[in-house]
């Protein structure tokens, strides 16, 4: 049987098209107030236009696609997605690069997905904005965008300011919606797990509650009753008990002698229902509600929820496989910029000496954001394979110093090794170059100039340990509780570029050693990362010494 789309209309929620629309039209209103501020600060008509325009176009597809009056097409949801995202694209790309203000609307397209319902694509949009970020990053250093003019600045502001209220309200609107689902299926439970109290008068329940409320005689007959009849010839006033249900199905404990009684039974055309019955003075009051089509739902929830889960896991079988893919261009690149800093075709013209350090330094930087993306998703996708042997942490430490040194020099940052004596893990030799690289890059990029971000290895409590330790900013209880989650960033990030990729990935390669990774850090204070892995058996490594050097 082919699998059924996420997106099928018959099971697109109406209040999902009116949520959009209200949102579509919220943020044509907000364009318009945007619009306007530019008129007034005097910025010219057809650079107003065209930023309006652009900005105002992912609601008109949405106002378009996802009218409530209309069946919603297959591709309405992704087209919308795809649109707001390279309404971020273009509007960074135009207005200054990664340095923009309008970098906020990168968050549009991942809340509107989380919105429709479909935390797949959600997924897929953040790290296709990741991506895309760092592409127009890349693009900038290479003076391949167009400077943003400081006369459009008004609308460039008014337009993030935009952007930053309607991310607020698509976060009000998903949280709101999901408490307030929350209250209904709690009601819900409630009425079925409860059976209803012994009152002088039968309580009247809509004919549509598929829920059927009897009274009965103690000589088991039909009193009156009140609610849905269940689709059941014999549910009438005067009515045998017995015949609602199978010729063969164990009647007396519908009707127990005192206090409560509750289970399972079958209905007469062989349906399974639940039941809950109350003893009183003048017979038994009995609640019966058809549960057969609340399985058949939960089955068919359990089967949209497998498919879901196999598309995802298809879907990031697919990222970690990108790696050859999206790692030859960058090798390409960051081999040429080696040649040019090397001048091995000749000395560069003085304007351009700083050029390839620059070039290789971004590169490195893509670099390892695509290692870490992959390594998250081949993780994720059960796909992650070490090939464990003796690696000397301390080694491994002195070439990332050697990597890292000038971006520290740019920082003004030192980096320092504590101890020279040689720490044998036995570990996968480029997961391990791969923690420390992150950690380090890290401690860099949240020290204070003029710090030291200081490397150390040793042994503790039969485990090999890798720290790295800084003074910069350190983060509070709160941030330690969700940095090392994927795309999760501390509050010490705010003015710094980062994806929250990397100690997720420490974390990751951690656990897959068997080890963990531990954060100690205060604000203001810095941050001390370790890492622990298993140790190597010295057994045969004095052969391999010069070999891990």
């Amino acid at each position: 049987m082919p699998k059924e789309s996420l997106w099928d209309v018959n099971r697109f929620p109406l209040m999902t098209q009116k949520r959009l629309q209200f949102v579509n039209v919220t943020w044509l209103a907000l364009v318009a107030a945007a619009t306007l501020i530019a008129v007034l600060r005097g910025i010219t008509f057809l650079p107003l236009l065209g930023g309006a325009v652009i900005s105002a176009l992912p609601a008109i597809v949405g106002l378009v696609f996802l009218r409530p009056d209309k069946d919603v097409s297959p591709i309405a949801p992704p087209l919308l997605v795809i649109c707001w995202t390279l309404l971020a694209v273009l509007g960074v790309a135009l207005t200054g690069g990664a340095s923009s203000p309008l970098t906020i609307l990168f968050v549009l397209a991942p809340l509107i997905a989380l919105n429709l319902e479909d935390t797949d694509m959600a997924a897929e949009a953040a790290i296709f904005g990741v991506v895309a970020y760092f592409a127009v990053l890349l693009m900038g250093r290479f003076g391949l965008l167009p400077a943003g003019a400081d006369a459009y600045q008004a609308l460039t502001v008014a337009i993030a300011f935009a952007g930053l209220v309607l991310a607020g309200l698509l976060v009000w609107v998903l949280v709101r919606d999901r408490y307030a689902g929350r209250g209904r299926a709690g009601a819900d439970d409630a009425a079925v797990a409860e059976a209803p109290p012994a009152a002088a008068s039968m309580p009247v329940l809509p004919a549509s509650s598929g829920i059927l409320l009897l009274d009965v005689t103690p000589e088991g007959r039909v009193r009156s009753l009140s609610g849905d009849t269940l689709g059941l010839v014999s549910a009438r006033q005067g009515a045998a008990l017995a015949h609602l249900f199978e010729p063969d199905a164990d009647v007396s404990g519908l009707c127990p002698e005192s206090g409560h009684a509750r289970g399972e039974i079958r209905l007469a055309d062989g349906r399974l229902a639940a039941f809950a019955a109350e003893a009183g003075p003048a017979g038994t009051r009995l609640l019966v509600q058809d549960i057969s089509a609340s399985q058949r739902q939960a089955e068919e929830a359990t089967v949209a929820l497998e498919a879901a889960a196999s598309q995802l896991q298809d879907r990031t079988a697919f990222f970690a496989s990108l790696g050859h893919d999206l790692k030859t261009p960058l090798n390409a690149i960051l081999g040429y910029a080696d040649m040019m800093r090397a001048q091995i075709r000749g000395p560069l013209p003085e304007a351009y000496a700083d050029y390839p350090g620059i070039i290789h330094e971004s590169g490195q930087d893509l670099l390892l954001l695509v290692d870490d993306i992959l390594d998250l998703a081949k993780a994720n996708a059960d796909r992650q394979r070490l090939e464990p042997e003796p690696v000397d942490l301390i080694a491994s430490a002195q070439s990332i110093v050697r990597q890292l040194d000038n971006q520290a020099e740019r920082a003004g940052v030192k980096l320092k090794i504590k101890s020279d004596n040689e720490v044998w893990a036995e570990a996968d030799a480029r997961a391990v170059r791969q923690i420390w690289q992150n950690l380090v890059s890290n401690a860099i990029k949240y020290s204070d100039k003029g710090g030291t971000v200081t490397l150390d290895a040793f042994e503790a409590g039969g485990a090999a340990v890798l720290s790295v330790i800084d003074r910069g900013a350190g983060m509070s209880e709160d941030d330690l509780k969700k940095v090392t989650e994927p795309f999760s960033q501390g509050g010490n990030s705010r003015g710094r570029a980062g994806t929250g990729l990397g100690l997720a990935v420490v974390r990751s390669f951690a656990e897959l050693h068997g080890g963990q990774l531990t954060l100690m850090s205060r604000p203001g204070k810095g941050t001390r990362a370790e890492v622990t892995l298993p140790l190597a058996d010295m057994t045969g490594i004095e052969p391999l010494e010069d070999a891990a050097q």
